[in-house]
């Protein structure tokens, strides 16, 4: 049994019994295969909750990627906005698997183990899209500017993943009107034009439109 099939008996597991496995030498004999096999390429659950989700995310990078390649005049910000709707879309297949992962108190969201493996595959893509960020051009070291960008995305990220949890609306679509927003105002932000989205943002958010 190779690392995949590891990873998808591991999510038929959770959904079906909404619960880990009492341990590993119970789940390996499931699988009928040895603990130590398992081992070779996890080293324990949260390590494949943590590669489940990036494959997620690699999922939604992909078809992002393919996306742009068959659009001659898709830009950076058009990829972006493409991968959450990817995202959502996939997550929505997963949901409960993904709230399974991600339970209780989530105001810690950003530092979650699950998140771990794919927050390496995000700033990854985030750096391959090579965003212009005028608004940051006061910083003459690109190290700096490079890692505030990444923090910046990255916090984007979580929000948005965190919105779509506690999302109770019909399909998830106010997911989809706060990823447009979210990113808008990200956008400005970085273009320096920035009020206008933040009441935007601001009024969404207090149910004002």
């Amino acid at each position: 049994m190779e690392a995949q099939e590891i990873l998808s008996a591991y999510s038929e597991y959770v959904i079906e019994h909404n619960s880990r496995p009492k341990s590993m030498a119970v789940f390996a004999k499931k699988l009928e295969i040895s603990e130590s096999h398992i081992y070779k390429y996890y080293a324990n659950f949260k390590k494949i909750e943590s590669e489940i989700f990036k494959h997620l995310i690699d999922n939604a990078i992909e078809l992002a990627d393919k996306n742009a390649e068959n659009s001659e005049h898709q830009d950076s910000r058009e990829s972006l906005l493409t991968f959450y709707f990817t995202l959502t879309e996939i997550l929505k297949a997963n949901r409960s698997l993904v709230v399974f992962m991600i339970p209780g108190d989530r105001t810690s969201i950003s530092q979650l183990h699950v998140l771990k493996s794919a927050k390496s595959s995000f700033l990854n893509f985030i750096k391959k899209l090579d965003l212009e960020t005028p608004a940051l051009s006061f910083i003459p070291d690109n190290k700096i500017k490079d890692k505030a960008l990444e923090t910046a995305a990255w916090m984007q990220f979580c929000s948005i993943l965190l919105y779509w949890l506690k999302d109770t609306s019909p399909d998830f679509e106010k997911t989809d009107v706060f990823i447009e927003k979210s990113l808008k105002l990200s956008f400005d932000l970085v273009e320096s034009n920035v009020m206008e989205s933040m009441v935007d943002l601001g009024k969404f958010m207090f149910g004002k439109s």
